[in-house]
């Protein structure tokens, strides 16, 4: 199963970078939640829930920032995928270009997303997905 949550991580970056939510939305489960590298200080402090929490991330980094997001590397362990991110945007009001990396641990179940986490440090990803160096 793991090569498929991997797929189902890409599909839903592809959906994210063209700005295609339903398409995103399918791909997460309706209790889900996501949450925001810790450093991020703009970050809900109990992060996204649900399909709608989802929206609300997609508008804030695609509709400020336009951030998109390119795949770098996956891991798995189990049903837990480990990716690295390029993170790349340009700010709406300022037009100031920022980037920085994004690793995501993402737990899967049943094929579709229930949770996902964000880390500036590949460290403490690596660590929160249970995967050793």
């Amino acid at each position: 199963m793991s090569q498929e949550n991997v797929e189902v991580v890409r599909q839903m970056l592809d959906a994210f970078n063209r700005g295609d939510a339903d398409a995103v939305l399918a791909r997460f489960d309706e209790g889900c939640e996501l949450n925001e590298p810790s450093e991020m200080l703009d970050r809900p402090a109990l992060g996204f829930r649900g399909h709608h929490g989802i929206r609300e991330w997609m508008e804030k980094l695609r509709g400020l920032v336009g951030v998109r997001f390119v795949p770098r590397s996956f891991a798995t362990h189990g049903d837990v995928v480990l990716s690295e991110w390029d993170s790349r945007g340009v700010g709406q009001s300022s037009g100031v270009p920022v980037e920085w990396t994004t690793f995501a641990v993402v737990y899967m179940r049943g094929g579709k997303i229930v949770r996902a986490q964000g880390f500036l440090s590949r460290d403490e990803a690596v660590e929160a997905a249970g995967l050793s160096e």
